[in-house]
């Protein structure tokens, strides 16, 4: 019996020199393991969205003008979700989006109310505007670089309702604002991208439905809105 044990004590420094040893190697195996992993692109991020655009329309009616400072925005909630480990996600919002757009027109109506035209102001102003509030959803397809500040794109589109249509007027007599245009479309839909670096980036919308009712309004008037944007949180 103290042979047996004199055998063992003898050999337990070649032991504790095995188990080291073994440790050590698990140890790098795992760390291997874990740096081999592959990471996500990014986790989902961008969840507050902030525009600021400048906005007009296609084909206005004749002898109608804009004016350069003519400024909108959006204000959205997103949430993203990013696809596996690859590059791509894909994020749906909720949000308003404002629309303001100068020009020289004024509203007229026909004598039945059923359609809507611009016809330019003939007397000095000093402010008059097109006003547009809506209540949109976004939907976008995103793609993302590595990192904390990466590249971005996005495109995708927008579904909206326009619970606020009014015009503004102001001269020297004073101001006056209109509620409820008839004949808009209460309805707009349309395509948007944005492209940046880290939280800046560059945005726009066309919309695929026109400001009027078909057959109700000036006709093909397209709305489209390009400028700048955040992307925070």
């Amino acid at each position: 019996m103290k042979l047996f044990f004199k055998k063992i004590n003898s050999r337990l420094p070649l032991l504790f020199l095995f188990l080291f040893i073994g440790s050590a190697s698990f140890a790098q195996i795992k760390d291997s393991i874990v740096e081999i992993q592959p990471k996500k692109i990014a986790d989902p991020k961008d969840h507050i969205v902030i525009d600021f655009s400048f906005d007009s329309y296609r084909n206005f009616p004749d002898g109608i003008s804009q004016k350069p400072y003519s400024l909108g925005g959006n204000a959205y909630l997103m949430w993203d979700y990013p696809f596996g480990y690859g590059p791509f996600s894909i994020a749906i919002g909720a949000g308003f989006s404002t629309h303001d757009v100068h020009t020289n027109g004024k509203i007229i109506y026909s004598i039945n109310g059923d359609h809507t035209s611009f016809v330019p102001y003939t007397t000095e102003y000093s402010t008059n505007k097109f006003s547009c509030n809506y209540i949109d959803i976004p939907i976008e397809l995103r793609i993302r670089t590595r990192g904390k500040k990466s590249f971005k794109l996005a495109i995708g589109g927008k579904a909206g309702y326009a619970f606020n249509v009014h015009t503004k007027f102001e001269d020297a007599a004073g101001k006056i604002k209109v509620y409820k245009i008839k004949n808009v479309d209460p309805f707009r839909y349309g395509l948007t991208f944005r492209i940046g670096y880290n939280r800046l980036n560059f945005q726009g919308f066309y919309a695929l439905s026109e400001l009027f009712k078909k057959g109700k309004g000036e006709p093909n008037m397209i709305p489209f809105s390009i400028g700048i944007g955040l992307l925070l949180f």
